[in-house]
């Protein structure tokens, strides 16, 4: 019987060789996985499991564990041996590769999944979006910089480019103004994403930032749409906390596992993993995500929704229309009066909670040593089409006089 403790054991302590915060630190510590956004649970996780594995070698020593718990024990040991030998042979394997085969993924996709592509085939748009390996809506970009000045862009879809080929966003657009006045070893990198705002841009800052070491930091700032979605935005957060959101919360935990194992075996990955861009037909994301909202739309949302005439109705429903300017319509149909006037409590709200996003990326930059020039950019009605009078040529007036 003791030689059986003996052995059970060992097997739990070989574990425990693996299975501990240090261990941990060492296999993980140069990816992007060993980030603020995970690190904390997974310091915690492996203390806890080295915890429990000391605390039942104790009691398989003093004879406390019968003979069916110990056999679980063995099998559940052996399988965290058996992982963490194959995260050993992924080390092995990275160290035989050369440096320009060793791939990004332990960089999980700082914005984006790495290597995809999204086709927008709309009756308003037709391009393709494609993501870089460091996940990313760019070229490909070297973590080093070199003797380069480097430039990131964070922002919503302007930066992002929504509507036109990468070539014609703005960050491109800056690096060949740079070029082509002689400043060739400008870099200006596209940090943009669709849907964003000042809360999001400082949540990408924290990854991009330290891994890319720019000189300067730009955020385009689309003033009156970040101030909208930092109130909603707070609104949603504060609504969801008082109900479980199951599918919420499965997502999140399946999206922590893939990165988990993404960052254990990024080099048998590299090797075996299909090469080929994923594309993501964004119509026909748009049409299910929209088609599922309708026929979620409680009595005022339906009357909101069928005020709208056939033509448009049709084009949310056939996914040529964003499904989230049809969000905004249905939630928010005055966000834009509401936020084009500073006295208004919600704007005031919004401007506090700008202000200590803007605290916070000021600092990031600072601990990071880069500079940081925030862009107010142009909220025209319609951006791309002549605009003969402005929703604020009619409101600010009104604002005025009625103060």
């Amino acid at each position: 019987m003791k030689s059986n403790n003996k052995i059970y054991s060992f097997f739990v302590a070989f574990a425990l060789l693996f299975w501990n915060p240090i261990s941990y630190f060492f296999i993980y510590g140069t990816t992007q996985f060993f980030s603020v956004r995970y690190n904390q649970f997974f310091i915690g996780f492996y203390s806890f499991v080295f915890l429990i594995g000391v605390l039942i070698i104790c009691l398989i020593q003093k004879n406390k564990i019968n003979e069916k718990g110990k056999k679980i024990i063995f099998t559940v040991a052996f399988t965290g041996i058996l992982f963490s030998a194959l995260v050993l042979i992924d080390s092995i394997i990275g160290l035989t590769l050369k440096k320009e085969m060793v791939p990004v993924q332990k960089y999980e996709g700082l914005i984006f999944e790495p290597n995809s592509q999204a086709r927008y085939h709309t009756i308003e748009f037709d391009y393709v979006a494609n993501i870089n390996s460091l996940g990313l809506r760019d070229r490909e970009v070297n973590i080093e910089k070199g003797n380069r000045y480097r430039i990131l862009c964070f922002g919503d879809s302007f930066t992002f480019g929504w509507g036109v080929d990468v070539e014609n966003s703005w960050p491109r657009k800056l690096e060949q103004y740079f070029h082509e006045n002689g400043f060739k070893n400008i870099e200006v990198i596209n940090c943009g994403q669709g849907g964003q705002y000042t809360t999001t841009y400082k949540k990408y800052m924290l990854k991009v930032v330290p891994l890319l070491k720019p000189d300067l930091v730009l955020v385009g700032v689309l003033s009156l749409d970040d101030l909208a979605q930092l109130y909603e935005n707070n609104f949603e957060i504060s609504v969801s906390l008082l109900k479980t959101d199951l599918p919420a919360i499965s997502k999140k935990v399946k999206r922590i596992i893939k990165a988990y194992l993404n960052a254990s075996f990024v080099n048998i990955l590299s090797i075996t993993g299909d090469k080929t861009k994923k594309t993501v037909q964004i119509k026909s994301s748009w049409e299910a995500s929209s088609n599922n909202m309708i026929s979620g739309f409680n009595n005022l949302q339906k009357k909101r929704f069928y005020t709208l005439n056939d033509t448009v109705q049709n084009l949310f429903r056939t996914g040529n229309l964003n499904v989230g300017l049809l969000r905004y319509y249905i939630d928010f149909p005055d966000r834009t009066a509401i936020f084009n006037n500073p006295n208004n409590s919600a704007t005031k709200f919004s401007i506090k909670e700008m202000n200590k996003d803007i605290k916070d990326m000021k600092a990031i930059c600072q601990e990071n040593n880069c500079e940081l020039v925030f862009i107010n950019l142009p909220s025209a009605d319609f951006t791309g089409h002549k605009v003969i009078r402005t929703a604020n040529d009619i409101l600010n007036p009104f604002f005025e006089k009625n103060n």
